[in-house]
This record gives C-alpha cells, sequence and structure tokens, in this order.
C-alpha cells in the first residue's frame, strides 16, 4: 500500500481546521475567522485576506488521481484558492465526498479532470493547462472526442502538491512533515513513471534523470503544459504522439 496514503490515512480530516496531526502550522500562518462562504466574501470585501496564509477550514488537497499507478506525476507546490473553493465545499456535500474519496484513494481518477465539475475552479485551472494536449490526445487516440481524452488523462495522469494546504500565493514554510512525505513518495517511484516538476523544483530536491523533468524558472511561473513544453510534449509521448 502506498506510504503516501497511510500517510494521510493518519489524518481524520472530520472537523476545521483541516490538518494532519504531525503538521505543525503556526497560527501566524493560517488565515483567521473563515469557515464559510459568506465569511469569506466579508473578508475579501473588507481587505482581510492574507495573500499566503493557509486556509485550513478547507480541506486539504495533498494529490488528485492514482498515486500507485498513474503513469504520469505532475507535481506542484500548493493548492491555490478562490471564493469557489468555501462555497463548493460547504454547499455540495457530494463534492466534499469526492475530495475524501481521493485523500483515502477510493476515487483514483483525477477529480478536476471529471466534467462533473467544470464549473468549479479546479476544474478550470487543470483542464486549461491540459487543453492543448487534450485536444491532440482526442484527435489523434479518440475520433476527436474531447471528454474521452479528458477521461483517459484522469486515469494517467496525478497530481502532488508538496504542501496540501489553499492559499493565495505560497510564501510560507515547506518543513511540514507532509511536505517530506510528498517527496519521500515521489523520490521512491518507479523510473518507468514520467515525473514533471512543474512548481518548487529546488525543493522537490529531486535527481537529474531520464524520467525526471524539471522546469527552468520560466515554465515554473505558470506550471505550463502546452504543447511547446516539455512536460505537455513528455504527456504525448506516453500516448506515442510526437507534438508537431
Amino acid at each position: 500500500m502506498c506510504d503516501l496514503r497511510n500517510f494521510w490515512d493518519e489524518a481524520a480530516l472530520v472537523r476545521a481546521p483541516y490538518v494532519h496531526p504531525r503538521d505543525a502550522i503556526p497560527a501566524k500562518q493560517s488565515q483567521p475567522g473563515i469557515s464559510s462562504y459568506s465569511e469569506f466574501l466579508r473578508a475579501f470585501e473588507s481587505g482581510l485576506l492574507s495573500e499566503t496564509a493557509f486556509h485550513l477550514n478547507l480541506l486539504p488537497q495533498p494529490y488528485h488521481g492514482d498515486l500507485e499507478n498513474a503513469e504520469i506525476l505532475l507535481l506542484l507546490i500548493n493548492p491555490g484558492l478562490s471564493a469557489c473553493d468555501y462555497h463548493i465545499e460547504q454547499h455540495y456535500p457530494a463534492f466534499r465526498d469526492q475530495l475524501m474519496a481521493t485523500i483515502r484513494q477510493e476515487r483514483r481518477k483525477h477529480l478536476f479532470l471529471d466534467p462533473q465539475w467544470a464549473w468549479t475552479s479546479g476544474f478550470v485551472w487543470w483542464e486549461s493547462k491540459l487543453r492543448d494536449v487534450a485536444r491532440v490526445i482526442a484527435s489523434e487516440r479518440f475520433n476527436g472526442h474531447y471528454g474521452r481524452a479528458l477521461g483517459d488523462l484522469a486515469r494517467r495522469v496525478a497530481a502532488i502538491e508538496l504542501v496540501p494546504y489553499h492559499s493565495f500565493r505560497f510564501g510560507s514554510s515547506k518543513k511540514f512533515a507532509s511536505a517530506w512525505e510528498a517527496r519521500r513518495f515521489v523520490a521512491s517511484v518507479d523510473r518507468s513513471r514520467t515525473v514533471i516538476v512543474t512548481r518548487s523544483v529546488t525543493d522537490w530536491g529531486l535527481p537529474d534523470a531520464a524520467n525526471i523533468i524539471k522546469y527552468p524558472a520560466t515554465h515554473a511561473r505558470s506550471a505550463s503544459l502546452g504543447l511547446k513544453t516539455t512536460g505537455g510534449r513528455a504527456i504525448l509521448e506516453r500516448y506515442g504522439i510526437v507534438a508537431a
């Protein structure tokens, strides 16, 4: 069984703050006073939202996709933040169930490549990153059917966050147990899997290897996966497609 999943099984996540019991997060690094969509809006309107504080009343998102079997691992730094995150967790229990199923690895497909959640900020972000690649895969492997291409990517791609807690912008410590476990997991994956380090390359601490793609700073800013990037081309190569 996957050690990273075992680590997250230690976290009950039944009540806020939703923090792994081994992650000691100082109060100054968390956003106070927000546990609902309406409270988020009030803080937003009042200018009381920190750019870098973690929002620990939202469920963490340490990973998406199949940790044990996904052929392509995309490494990032931490989940972003929008008002949509509070709205959907408060008002759509089915979505929260899917987040929990992802953490427990009962759900193995990438949640934010599922068109059921196309209106969420997570889907909008992920679909935009993979859109050009998915279009090529749809054309070359699925008779132009874009939804089938997304569904196949959801099965074959997993994303892992170095730090699993939401913030507008990352500007905090990376010295958490959860970050250490994420690094340890990625360092142990088989070389037959493609690893694309899109963000925080130095902090992931991976060696140079044929299966590991490390983004330069110019690509890392946006975590681009377009057809002209090494990451986008590597995804297509897993499908036996050579980008034009």
